[in-house]
């Protein structure tokens, strides 16, 4: 079989013409190839800033469980706040009681302690009778000392 030059040149062409068809269809395929890589370079950085994304979203878990404790601290805190303020009001108002208590004494005691000036003065009067009845005493026990007499 020989194969005559017009259909080596046919051959030729075919084959040239599968080779320029080849050609073409790499170059789709590479640049098919090429699209893909560049939306796999995305895919990646989209990734990249999902996984940021997660470590941030961990780091604000991390600092709102802080500030939950924290809250928490601050809640006990002020429910003793408040308990030490309850018992500081018990505390005022027995006071209040005990004072008022003590003011109705006090009003009790008015009437008396106004009466203290007359007693004072009594009593500066009580001194001159103590005073006149000593000398009294002392004149019965001289004129006894001196025998029952009465003559002088």
């Amino acid at each position: 079989m020989s194969l005559t030059n017009e259909q080596i040149e046919e051959k030729i062409n075919q084959q040239s013409e599968q080779i320029a068809t080849i050609e073409h269809d790499l170059k789709e395929v590479v640049n098919k190839v090429n699209k893909q890589s560049d939306q796999i370079n995305k895919i990646d950085s989209i990734l990249e800033l999902q996984q940021e994304s997660t470590q941030q979203i961990n780091s604000l878990q991390q600092r709102m469980s802080g500030i939950e404790n924290t809250l928490k601290n601050i809640e006990s805190t002020l429910k003793s706040v408040d308990t030490r303020v309850e018992n500081q009001q018990q505390s005022i108002q027995s006071l209040d009681k005990e004072m008022s208590k003590v003011e109705g004494l006090l009003e009790g005691q008015k009437t008396n302690i106004q009466k203290i000036p007359d007693l004072i003065e009594k009593v500066g009067e009580l001194k001159n009778w103590r005073q006149i009845f000593i000398i009294l005493l002392t004149g019965l026990v001289t004129w006894y000392l001196r025998g029952v007499n009465l003559k002088p």
